[in-house]
């Protein structure tokens, strides 16, 4: 199906959908743990703070990335498919980062620990994802090629490694990257074609 202005709104609109609920399970996140703060005890832990403003802002890039979708060749049900697997993983991905509320309280350091690898893992996916997004609905990589690669293997450190101080390297390190991604690729709407 070429894609014209309807045919790409409703193709993206279940994309849409499920990055939304990424978003809706983060703010809920966060006003369950400024309703619970004072009666429940949350332990900080900086790396995960950083790791969870920076799987938020990217369900923020992608929805600001869909734009750019609209002019894709030809949208089949396999595209259609291979589309849906990113918003699916950055909403996997909250799932597993983002800690239930509990009245007993969280320890960040903690969930952070035992949710690493796993969130690690759906992280590596959803880099794969991004970097064959291009060619799969355009027929080429992307300039934004090497950002996301640095992105992939960011994540397969954070996956492998047990050092919580690399941990603490990488959190920074998305948020160099992200920074630096947004700046030379996505400040327009769609971002790089």
């Amino acid at each position: 199906m070429s894609t014209d202005y309807q045919s790409f709104a409703f193709v993206i609109a279940l994309a849409a959908v499920v990055n939304g609920l990424g978003i809706v399970r983060w703010l809920t996140g966060f006003a369950e743990f400024l309703r619970r703060r004072q009666s429940a005890p949350f332990t900080h832990y900086w790396v995960f703070t950083l790791s969870a403003g920076y799987h938020f802002l990217l369900h923020i890039l992608f929805w600001w990335t869909l734009y750019g979708l609209r002019g894709a060749a030809t949208i089949n049900f396999l595209t259609f498919l291979y589309l849906l697997t990113g918003p699916i993983l950055l909403f996997i991905g909250t799932a597993i980062l983002l800690p239930e509320a509990s009245d007993d309280g969280v320890d960040l350091r903690e969930h952070f620990s035992n949710s690493r690898r796993s969130y690690a893992t759906v992280l590596s996916l959803a880099w794969l994802w991004a970097i064959f997004s291009a060619p799969i609905l355009r027929g080429t990589f992307a300039p934004t090629l090497p950002l996301l690669a640095a992105f992939l293997g960011s994540a397969l450190v954070l996956r492998i490694s047990d050092n919580s101080k690399i941990h603490g390297s990488i959190a920074i390190t998305n948020w160099i990257l992200l920074g630096g991604f947004v700046g030379l690729y996505f400040m327009e709407l769609g971002g790089t074609q």
